[in-house]
């Protein structure tokens, strides 16, 4: 009753390897029910056992439409006619679209009903197979009863679903972006479980700030996304010959909405539409854009010219992708690639404007942006607006980056004003006074930002400490500030491979301890720092050491870089060493620190570790902070409103 006329390779070529995804499959069956002039189409899932039914409100097959048509693979659709009876451009073309079921399900059944002519079969993949690899290159589907709840149209029936079935908002979702013909204007009606999709379906509108618009389409989504649309040239030529675009090109607020919550997905994508449905998922990533602005876009475009019945197709075997190398194809790639260019334009104009906005609701910099003259407050909200427009979400950085930019705009007056020391009159005390508080000014502020910094650091080596950490933390931590010992040392970059010999020597050493003595010990590094070799062991907060382990231990490692520095001709270079113990050891006489003293050791505890930096840094930064101008802009802007600093919108 049913034949199936397939080749021994067309179902894995055509079938199973055709489509990736619950999502790119169901396209195909709502495709099915555009070309069929269904009005309603409604998608049911079920998770245990895992089912999907698919139910059309179409023309419906008769038994003859099935054979010649439906189990027809490659039946030429549009060799009918140019449209279907309503008048709509069909979405089909190879009739090989329901192959792609087999690629997620193991039996699809059919049901169809078609002027009271009820009737159904059921397909099976390994059937399928079987029969086309035996060599009959036909296989005849099992005839089922009918359905007497069908009234009209097509019902698919999907099981043995292999992929996960998501979350329902997450499948209408998507089969929301693979459509722009879903909706009442073109009287097609698609629901999933229930609950039917719409254009804001799709995600885009609640995240967009401007939006470019080629046509109708494009102005209708910026309409529904309450935005004033640019404009974009909808016009273009292939080979001589003219063509046009519709669709829209839009940036959103932040870059961090590029992210989708749904389908934990990003849209940071141009795709291409042919027909009302998706043709290619994204062109943006094979454009090479560049610059903050392009992670900020996502845009659609409708292209039919791409899928002209009297040309050949340009789509993909799959469905899902367009032939790269089609002349039409790369018109429309270099078209989008230029008015890129003028969204850039448009984004960076409204980022300038909003990063002034943003800015200047902050009391302290409104202060400071009033004072400046007329070449400085321009140069100032540019300023503002290159903040702006760097991907950043976090109100926190944000923060940051408007104090590190007025930080900066207010060093390059540094310049300025040593070129007026060039001109100050020995006797004009009060000029020479001004420009040296104002760079006071300018040095205390940045002092501020980083004794902030390193307040922070303190913070988190104490809180670190007081859990008793045993791996990396507490080591990172201070190896990679060591400030944190004395305010003098900084990290000095080339020294790696010294550290390389002195731990080679420090692990020889290392041998000869006791098993107690290498269980207290966390870790022993070499560095360093302003002409002073620096070694420094740290000593797990939990354990207790005895003042003659750390005799012995710091003498050994005494020698052994003494004698590292003298073959290397830098015999009378300062040493360093330091342990960092969790307790104090008690026994410390006037012998014992002499021994120290003689292999230039300290000893000093994790808690007077951070209280020593802790009150050299917040005294600094309290007597300065408080007496620089600057200094005082930059600390009420650090602990100032974070709500000023939300993205408007």
């Amino acid at each position: 009753m049913y034949s199936l006329a397939i080749g021994p390779s067309d179902l894995d070529h055509l079938g199973v390897n055709l489509h990736s995804g619950i999502p790119a499959v169901l396209s195909e069956a709502v495709a099915n029910a555009w070309d069929a002039d269904a009005e309603r189409v409604t998608i049911a899932t079920q998770q245990r056992p895992r089912r999907i039914t698919i139910e059309d409100d179409g023309e419906g097959m008769s038994v003859d439409d099935v054979n010649s048509k439906y189990l027809h693979v490659g039946y030429e659709r549009r060799a009918a006619g140019g449209t279907t009876g309503k008048g709509r451009l069909p979405m089909g073309r190879k009739g090989i679209g329901k192959l792609s079921l087999f690629s997620i399900a193991d039996t699809v059944t059919v049901h169809t009903v078609r002027d009271g002519d009820r009737h159904g079969f059921r397909m099976d993949a390994d059937g399928i197979r079987k029969a086309v690899r035996g060599g009959e290159g036909k296989y005849c589907p099992t005839p089922v009863g009918p359905a007497p709840d069908l009234k009209k149209g097509t019902r698919l029936t999907l099981t043995g679903i292999r992929p996960q079935i998501r979350r329902t908002g997450a499948l209408r979702r998507r089969l929301a972006r693979r459509f722009s013909i879903i909706g009442s204007e073109h009287k097609f009606a698609v629901a999933v479980d229930g609950e039917a999709i719409t254009a804001r379906d799709r995600g885009y509108h609640d995240r967009l700030e401007h939006i470019g618009a080629y046509g109708r389409y494009g102005r209708s989504i910026a309409g529904d996304a309450s935005l004033k649309p640019g404009s974009l040239n909808p016009r273009l030529k292939i080979g001589g010959r003219p063509a046009v675009v519709d669709g829209w090109i839009g940036t959103a607020v932040s870059s961090g909405q590029m992210k989708d919550p749904e389908t934990k997905e990003s849209i940071n994508k141009i795709s291409v539409m042919v027909r009302g449905k998706m043709a290619q998922e994204d062109v943006l990533g094979e454009l090479g854009a560049g610059g903050a602005y392009s992670k900020y876009v996502v845009g659609e475009i409708c292209a039919e010219f791409l899928d002209d019945d009297e040309r050949e197709e340009s789509a993909t075997t799959s469905r899902q992708r367009i032939v790269e190398d089609d002349p039409r194809y790369r018109a429309l790639v270099r078209k989008i690639a230029a008015d890129l260019k003028e969204v850039e334009r448009s984004w960076t104009g409204l980022r300038n404007e909003a990063g002034e906005k943003r800015a200047l609701e902050i009391p302290q910099i409104r202060e400071w942006f009033d004072q400046l003259d007329g070449d400085r407050k321009k140069a100032a909200k540019s300023l503002f607006g290159r903040i702006n427009g760097l991907a950043v979400d976090d109100e926190d950085d944000l923060r940051q980056l408007f104090i590190g930019g007025i930080l900066a705009f207010e060093s390059l007056r540094f310049r300025d004003l040593l070129d007026r020391m060039d001109g100050i009159n020995l006797n004009s005390l009060a000029m020479l006074k001004d420009v040296f508080v104002q760079l006071g000014d300018i040095e205390a502020a940045a002092f501020y930002q980083i004794t902030r910094h390193r307040l922070d650091v303190i913070n988190r080596l104490e809180a670190a400490v007081g859990k008793n950490r045993r791996e990396r933390a507490i080591q990172e931590i201070i190896f990679d500030h060591l400030w944190l010992m004395d305010p003098a040392w900084e990290r000095v970059p080339g020294t790696e491979r010294m550290e390389r010999r002195i731990a080679a020597e420090f692990k020889k050493s290392s041998s000869r301890l006791t098993d107690d003595e290498k269980r207290s010990r966390q870790d022993i590094r070499y560095v360093s720092a302003s002409g002073v070799n620096i070694v420094v062991e740290l000593k797990r907060p939990g354990r207790s050491v005895t003042v003659g382990e750390l005799i012995v231990q710091v003498g050994k490692y005494h020698t052994a870089l003494s004698k590292i520095l003298e073959a290397q001709g830098r015999p009378d270079e300062p040493i360093s060493i330091v342990c960092v113990v969790g307790r104090r050891p008690s026994g410390i006489n006037r012998m014992r620190q002499g021994m120290l003293d003689a292999a230039s050791a300290k000893i000093i505890t994790y808690d007077e570790l951070v209280e020593g930096a802790y009150r050299a840094y917040s005294e600094y930064t309290k007597k300065r902070g408080e007496a620089a101008a600057l200094a005082e802009l930059v600390r009420s802007i650090d602990k100032g409103d974070r709500a000023a600093l939300r993205p408007a919108g």
